[in-house]
């Protein structure tokens, strides 16, 4: 006898023993009908088991092997019923259904491309039609094609009526992915009103929220005005006392109240495409009540930065003209700033983003320095990279580090600058945030200068920064402040070495 024909009867031998055993212990073997009445029962475990033992007798059997991927489905193992819903659509003759029931289990793997392969088998197939559709929909809308996933959707409606609801809302969802608003906004109310209280319009209702909080956290055209008044217990950064410095002319006013007064202008557009820009314009006044007609100053800065996204990367060019004026007595020009270089942004993880700029920079000053030596007009080079760390409960952590580089026209002011930061945002209590911030800065003088003591050194400063503040919500249009900075600059040269304290309360308005 040939080796596959004793093979071939050995397992008929081995199967009808099986049925055998079954039949004299009383326990026919299990059927579809067996398994369908545990699966209508809510008994998925055991209808898994029914299903498993009717395809390990007959592995051809696609219906068997569609109700195991459909209660594999049930109970959201969607990894375990892939395989099933594979052969149920392959083996012949194949089931229908379990071609859409397959695409739904690739979708929510994220195996778009062979969704995508089964949807094409649907279509020509013309397997139903609407749910196809709405299918389609779903996938175009997870990688980020809203626009041909509003098409889909909208045909899943025309083909059949009952899905009219559910497309609305992944239409909704489909423009708030496309940062249009209002017609996100038009979507879910038409969801919330074929029929209020369906489980789909509870779920449009919340979106209606989410995408007025979006709309206004993402309007085009943004103002904020800042009023805080302040305590300032150093506005001169006259030196230590214990650096044997007994100060400037000015030493006895030190300590002054003030104010920071500060409008600023933003505009970002929505692009449907990957292009990306915003701009901003901001001005900031800060009033002192002594040494008014030296210290106050009125700053001008402007911002703009086109970019493009590639997706989880992002490149702008950033450019930055802040023009200063001081008093003295009546507003003059000081100083202006000017640096322009790439900002590249890259999505790590969902809530993880890192950033790097590099670039040019250039400062130059009004005032003629009483020595050439003096002359802190100068050019250079900016750059940092920085982590931010989104969390759920909306906190954000950022720790940055930057470099600069300075070569000023006067020999004293070329130096090279490490910048440490670190920045916590942590909501303490409903509408209330706590802010919290450090700063180290690392300078190291190039050139060797003499002190007032009539010695050579090359400067070296470490400066440390800390501040602690918070932030009350008290409307989507209104916050109220307060914040405390210290400042503590450590330098070898004592008329640079100095303490600063201050303390900040006031309110931010924002349209």
């Amino acid at each position: 006898m040939q080796k596959p024909v004793f093979i071939s009867i050995a397992l008929c031998f081995v199967f009808s023993l099986f049925i055998f055993q079954s039949s004299v212990l009383g326990q026919p073997p299990p059927t579809l009908q067996d398994g369908m009445n545990q699966y209508n029962a809510d008994n998925y475990e055991e209808a898994i088991e029914i299903f498993q033992k009717i395809r390990a007798a007959d592995p051809g059997s696609s219906q068997a092997a569609f109700f195991l991927g459909l209660t594999y489905k049930q109970i959201n193992d969607f990894q375990h019923a892939l395989q099933p819903l594979q052969d149920a659509a392959t083996i012949k003759p194949p089931i229908k259904e379990a071609v859409v029931e397959l695409i739904d289990v690739l979708y929510r793997l994220d195996r778009m491309e062979e969704a995508k392969k089964w949807i094409d088998v649907a279509e020509k197939n013309n397997i139903f039609p609407a749910k196809t559709a709405f299918l389609k929909g779903m996938v175009l809308s997870k990688e980020g094609k809203h626009a041909q996933a509003i098409d889909a959707f909208e045909n899943s409606k025309k083909l059949d009526k009952s899905y009219t609801q559910s497309a609305d809302l992944q239409i909704g969802l489909s423009y708030l992915g496309d940062r249009k608003f209002e017609k996100a906004k038009e979507r879910f109310q038409a969801a919330v009103t074929l029929d209020p209280l369906s489980d789909l319009a509870s779920f449009a209702r919340r979106y209606q929220d989410i995408v007025e909080q979006r709309s206004y956290l993402e309007r085009p055209l943004r103002v904020t005005i800042g009023i805080m008044g302040q305590i300032d217990t150093n506005m001169l950064t006259e030196p230590n006392a214990n650096t044997g410095y007994p100060g400037s002319v000015y030493s006895s006013e030190e300590k002054s109240l003030a104010m920071m007064n500060t409008f600023r202008l933003d505009y970002v557009p929505t692009f449907s495409g990957p292009w990306l820009f915003n701009a901003s314009y901001a001005l900031a006044n800060n009033i002192h009540e002594k040494n008014a007609t030296t210290h106050d100053v009125l700053a001008n800065t402007l911002s703009i930065a086109p970019g493009y996204n590639f997706g989880r990367f992002a490149v702008n060019i950033a450019a930055n003209y802040t023009h200063v004026m001081k008093t003295a007595p009546s507003y003059k020009n000081y100083s202006e700033t000017f640096s322009i270089g790439p900002m590249f942004r890259i999505l790590l993880a969902q809530n993880h983003i890192l950033e790097f700029y590099a670039g040019y920079a250039k400062k130059s000053l009004f005032d003629k320095p009483l020595t050439p030596e003096e002359n802190q007009s100068s050019f250079g080079f900016d750059s940092y990279v920085s982590w931010m760390w989104l969390f759920e409960n909306g906190s954000i952590m950022n720790f940055k580090y930057g470099y600069n580089v300075e070569t000023a026209d006067g020999s004293y002011w070329d130096y090279g600058g490490h910048r440490f930061t670190v920045n916590l945002i942590y909501p303490v209590w409903k509408a209330v945030k706590l802010q919290l911030g450090g700063e180290a800065y690392i300078q190291d003088y190039r050139n060797e200068r003499a002190t007032l003591e009539g010695i050579t050194v090359k400067r070296r400063d470490r400066t440390y920064t800390g501040m602690t503040g918070l932030i009350w919500d008290v409307h989507r249009n209104v916050s109220l402040m307060a914040q405390y900075n210290y400042t503590r600059d450590d330098s070898n040269i004592g008329v640079y070495d100095f303490n600063r304290e201050i303390y900040s309360a006031g309110m931010e308005l924002k349209f």
